[in-house]
C-alpha cells in the first residue's frame, strides 16, 4: 500500500509540474535525445534519464520492478511493464518501416515499454506515446513485442541512457543501459528499397531535370545491382535527357557500366566509344585498366591504340599499352611500348617501376598481375 501511495505523490508532483511553464525534468531526471541513421532512416529516441542515487544493486528487482510489476491506475494492481526510463514515456519514432528482432514495425512513433527479468527482457511498442510513464498502461495498444536476452555490463552507468552500440549494412543494435545492465535489441532497414523510392520520387519533380542528380540514382543502383532497368533510364537521361542534360565522360561512363553489369557488352562499348570521344588522357587510362580487370584485353589494346592515334607518341599512352598488350599475353609488345615509355618517364620513381616491370616481361610475367 505504501509503494501505491508514493506512486499516487509522485503523478500527483509531475502533473503539478506540467501545469506550470517550461522547467526542468521532474525529479532531476534530465531529458536525452539520441538519434542515428541507416542509410537514409533516421532512427530517434527521446527519454528522461533516471540516476542510480546510491541505489547500487537495488534497481533491478527493486526500484524497477520484473515483468508486469508497476502499478496500473486503470486496474489498481501491479500490471503495468516498466517506462524504460523516468516520467513520460520512452518514446522511439522510425522514419520509415523497419524489423526489431525480426518483427515488422510501420514508420511512426511508439512508446517503447520493458517487461524485465533476469534472464529475459520483454520489449514492447505501444501506441501510448502520450503517456506518463505506464502507469495507464493498456496491451491492446501493444503493436509489436519482442523478447531480448539482457547483457552484464562491466561498469556502472550511472545515469540511464540508449546507445547505437552496433552498425552494419542495413542494421544497428540499440541498447538500454543502466547500472550494471543492458538491454540491446537488433533493428533492421531496407535500405536499398527505401533509398530508390525516394530516389524514384526525387527524380520525378524539380532534382529530375539535372544530369547529375540522375547519374547518381543510377550509380546507387549499379553498384547495388538494383532496380537496373529504371537505373539505366535514368542513366540515359543523364546523358541525352533535356533540358539540363550534361553529357559529360563521366555520364557516359555510368551508362556504360550499367549495361556491362547486365552482360549487354556491346551496347556498354558503344556507349563507351561514343564517351571516349571527349575523354581526356586520364580517362582513357581508367578505362584501359578496368578492362584489363574485366579480362578484355582485346578491347584495352583497341582503346589504347585509339588513344595513340588522338595523343601521339607520348609516355602515358605507351605505358598504358605495355599493361594492355601483358593482359593480351603479348609480352613482346607489352616490352616494346614499356621500353618506349621508360625513355619518356620524367620521374626516378616511373623509371624504377618500368624497369621492373621490363624485367617481369622479360621472365615471361603478367605485369598486370
Amino acid at each position: 500500500m505504501k509503494s501505491v501511495i508514493f506512486s499516487i505523490a509522485i503523478i500527483l508532483t509531475a502533473i503539478t509540474a506540467l501545469a506550470q511553464m517550461d522547467v526542468p525534468a521532474v525529479g532531476f531526471n534530465p531529458r536525452a535525445t539520441i538519434s542515428e541513421e541507416v542509410g537514409i532512416t533516421s532512427i530517434t529516441v527521446n527519454y528522461s534519464r533516471p540516476g542510480i542515487k546510491g541505489r547500487e544493486g537495488k534497481i533491478w528487482g527493486g526500484v524497477v520492478a520484473n515483468g508486469f510489476g508497476t502499478f496500473n491506475f486503470l486496474t489498481n494492481t501491479m500490471s503495468s511493464p516498466w517506462r524504460a526510463g523516468a516520467n513520460q514515456a520512452t518514446v522511439i519514432s522510425f522514419e520509415h518501416d523497419v524489423k526489431v528482432e525480426g518483427s515488422n514495425i510501420k514508420a511512426g512513433s511508439y512508446a517503447l515499454f520493458m517487461a524485465m527479468g533476469k534472464d529475459t527482457v520483454t520489449i514492447i511498442f505501444s501506441r501510448q506515446t502520450e503517456a506518463w510513464g505506464s502507469f495507464y498502461y493498456k496491451p491492446e495498444y501493444d503493436v509489436v513485442r519482442v523478447r531480448v536476452k539482457p547483457l552484464p555490463l562491466e561498469k556502472s552507468v550511472e545515469w540511464l541512457k540508449y546507445e547505437f552500440t552496433g552498425h552494419e549494412e542495413g542494421k544497428c543494435v540499440l541498447a538500454m543501459q543502466w547500472e550494471r545492465l543492458s538491454v540491446p535489441f537488433t533493428i533492421e532497414v531496407d535500405v536499398n528499397n527505401i533509398v530508390v523510392a525516394r530516389l524514384r520520387e526525387e527524380l520525378t519533380g524539380a532534382k529530375g531535370f539535372l544530369s547529375a542528380n540522375n547519374l547518381q540514382a543510377s550509380a546507387f543502383c549499379f553498384d547495388k545491382g538494383i532496380n537496373m532497368e529504371e537505373a539505366l533510364n535514368w542513366a540515359q537521361r543523364a546523358v541525352t535527357g533535356r533540358p539540363f542534360a550534361q553529357s559529360g565522360f563521366d555520364s557516359y561512363q555510368n551508362l556504360a557500366y550499367g549495361y556491362g553489369k547486365l552482360n549487354r557488352l556491346s551496347q556498354a562499348d558503344s556507349v563507351m566509344d561514343e564517351g571516349l570521344s571527349i575523354a581526356n588522357i586520364n580517362q582513357y587510362l581508367g578505362y584501359n585498366k578496368a578492362l584489363i580487370a574485366a579480362k578484355r584485353s582485346d578491347r584495352a589494346v583497341k582503346i589504347m591504340l585509339a588513344a595513340k592515334v588522338k595523343y601521339g607518341d607520348v609516355y602515358a599512352v605507351n605505358n598504358g599499352l605495355s599493361y594492355a598488350y601483358a593482359a593480351k599475353g603479348d609480352y613482346t609488345r607489352a616490352i616494346e611500348f614499356a621500353s618506349k615509355a621508360l625513355e619518356q618517364a620524367g620521374s626516378v620513381q616511373s623509371k624504377t617501376t618500368i624497369s621492373a616491370n621490363i624485367e617481369k616481361l622479360k621472365a615471361g610475367k603478367d605485369i598486370n598481375q
